[in-house]
C-alpha cells in the first residue's frame, strides 16, 4: 500500500478508535484543569460541616458544576444535561450522591452553603498557616467562581432556553 492510499485508511481509524470529544468531556477537562487538586491534602484537621460533610466531597460536586457552568457559558445546553447526569451517576460515596443531589435539585442554595463551607475552610487553613498555596488558591478560586456561576445560573434559568441562544445579550454576559 502506498503511503497516498494508507493516509485516509489510517483517518479512519484513528476516527473509528479515538472519537472527538463532546463538548461536556471538554468542559470536564477544563473543571479539572481549573481544579487541579481531587482532595485537599492539607495536615489541618478539616473537620466537616454541621451537617457532616467534608470539605473533599463539596470540592468533587463543584467540579462538575464548573463543567456544567462552562457548557452554560458556550450556550451547550445538551452538554450541559450531560454534565449534570455525569454528576449524578458517578459519585463514590453517600455523601457526594446527597451533595450532588442538593446541587441539581436547588443549585442556588447549594451555591450559598458551598461559598459558606470553603470560606470557613479557607480561612482555617490561613489560621494555621500550614496549608499549602495550591490548597489556599483553590479555596480563593472556587469562593470567585461560585458567585459568577450563580449570577450566570440564575440569568440561565430565568429566560427559556431557546430565547438564551437566541439572544445577543446573553452571548455577551456569558463570554463574561
Amino acid at each position: 500500500m502506498t503511503r497516498r492510499q494508507a493516509g485516509p485508511l489510517a483517518w479512519e481509524w484513528m476516527i473509528e478508535n479515538f472519537p472527538p470529544m463532546s463538548v461536556a468531556e471538554k468542559a470536564w477537562r477544563g473543571s479539572v484543569a481549573q481544579i487541579p487538586l481531587d482532595r485537599l491534602p492539607s495536615v489541618v484537621p478539616l473537620e466537616v460541616d454541621c451537617v457532616g460533610y467534608d470539605i473533599n466531597d463539596y470540592l468533587w460536586v463543584l467540579r462538575y458544576l464548573l463543567a456544567r457552568d462552562i457548557c452554560i457559558q458556550q450556550n451547550e445546553a445538551a452538554a450541559a444535561v450531560e454534565t449534570e447526569q455525569r454528576l449524578l451517576d458517578e459519585w463514590t460515596t453517600k455523601d457526594q450522591a446527597v451533595l450532588a443531589t442538593m446541587a441539581v435539585a436547588d443549585p442556588v442554595n447549594f451555591f450559598l452553603v458551598s461559598e459558606t463551607r470553603i470560606e470557613t475552610t479557607f480561612f482555617k487553613l490561613l489560621d494555621a498557616k500550614t496549608g499549602s498555596m495550591v490548597e489556599i488558591d483553590i479555596l480563593a478560586y472556587l469562593y470567585e467562581a461560585i458567585r459568577e456561576m450563580m449570577w450566570r445560573l440564575e440569568a440561565f434559568q430565568s429566560e427559556d432556553l431557546s430565547d438564551v441562544t437566541m439572544s445577543g445579550k446573553y452571548r455577551e454576559m456569558f463570554a463574561a
